[in-house]
């Protein structure tokens, strides 16, 4: 009976332990996911549905930079609506210190719709969801 009595003492305590062990293996992932979340940039301009390009002034693609473990940010540009590799025109990697981004207007056709998006990249290396905004060129 006593021998009986030491064994499921023991079989407790191994099986706790690995409960323990599961349970803070399980904590540590949940811990790391929210440590690991980026926040989406916020972006300034353009954000609405037309942009006028006059002359051969740039377009300056604006945004906030208000996220304090950032290290850089990816800037894309694409022709139309979709954000498919065909369709990029343009990528820039740009650094932390970064809030915008000025395109020649000779990139850009009368006319066309183009989509902009952002991403912002953690000091860890990982990456926000992207922000993005279509807009319609009209050269004046």
């Amino acid at each position: 009976m006593k021998n009986t009595r030491i064994a499921v003492i023991a079989a407790a305590f191994v099986l706790s332990l690995g409960l323990t062990g599961f349970a803070g293996t399980l904590s540590f992932t949940l811990d790391a996911g929210a440590y690991n979340s980026v926040p989406e940039p916020r972006l300034r301009y353009p954000i609405y549905d037309t942009v006028t390009l006059t002359g051969n002034a740039p377009l300056e693609f604006k945004w906030w930079n208000s996220y304090v473990g950032v290290h850089g940010f990816i800037f894309k540009l694409y022709k139309g609506y979709n954000m498919y590799a065909a369709d990029l025109i343009r990528k820039e990697e740009l650094p932390a210190g970064a809030y915008s981004i000025k395109i020649s207007p000779e990139l850009f056709e009368d006319g066309r719709v183009y989509t902009w998006s952002l991403v912002q990249v953690s000091s860890a290396g990982y990456k926000s969801d992207r922000s993005f905004n279509s807009f319609k060129v009209i050269k004046k």
